[in-house]
């Protein structure tokens, strides 16, 4: 608890917040811990109950921590769902925690399996979705459309693979790639050119399962050295 910094601000009750929840990214509270007691959390951080009890409703309501009642009760750190992981992922990449490296590495390991699932189910229907997305990605639309038609091959082999887990994580990194960088709105044809996807595409489509895994891994490889640059120069347009 002594980690924890006396608050000042106006806004108590979201600095409490703040702290705590980034307590939890850290890894000082793991799923199943309970939060320290109200009265310890008023002594650490020299505020009032009311803002303590504020600050642990805005844990509950962003889905970190769960309230139980009782003389056993308290906030327990709860395990995370995909929404969640995705939104502290998010918060972690602007706090500096976190790089587009370490999110394409987690995609390295889940699209090329849904690429090669996808091959092995495509059927004429998902032909036809996937040629259409691919030619769509040579339109210029306004910010964020671009990003949703560059991304909606991934979405498609995402819902073909007939793996609704597989298919629900990758789907969720996709978000989480699109939602950081919304933030700083680099420019699309630098950070996702269009034709990245014929490979992938062409191999789903003739159900080459080898051919759809490898060009996966060959798209998002290129993929992150242009995720790479944009982030390098938003780390020192930001220090």
């Amino acid at each position: 608890m002594s980690s924890f910094k006396p608050i000042k601000q106006k806004k108590a009750s979201e600095e409490v917040f703040e702290q705590l929840r980034l307590a939890i990214f850290d890894g000082k509270f793991v799923v199943g811990d309970k939060l320290p007691s109200e009265r310890e959390l008023i002594e650490s951080f020299q505020v009032s109950r009311t803002v303590v009890r504020e600050a642990v409703k805005g844990l509950e309501a962003s889905g970190l921590v769960q309230i139980k009642q009782g003389a056993t009760g308290g906030a327990f750190v709860k395990e995370m769902n995909f929404e969640v992981v995705s939104s502290a992922c998010h918060d972690l990449f602007f706090l500096g925690r976190m790089s587009f490296d370490e999110i394409c590495e987690t995609r390295f390991v889940i699209e090329p399996q849904v690429a090669r699932l996808a091959a092995r189910h495509c059927t004429p229907e998902i032909a036809e979705q996937l040629l259409a997305a691919e030619a769509e990605e040579a339109e210029v639309l306004q910010y964020p459309e671009t990003v949703h038609a560059r991304q909606k091959v991934h979405v498609i082999l995402a819902d073909a693979c007939e793996n609704r887990l597989l298919g629900a994580m990758a789907k969720s990194m996709l978000d989480l790639v699109s939602n950081i960088t919304f933030k700083f709105e680099p420019d699309t044809n630098e950070i996702h050119p269009p034709g990245l996807h014929k490979r992938i595409v062409e191999a789903v489509i003739a159900r080459d399962e080898d051919a759809a895994e490898a060009a996966m891994k060959e798209h998002l490889g290129t993929f992150l050295e242009l995720l790479q640059n944009v982030e390098n120069d938003y780390r020192k347009s930001n220090s």
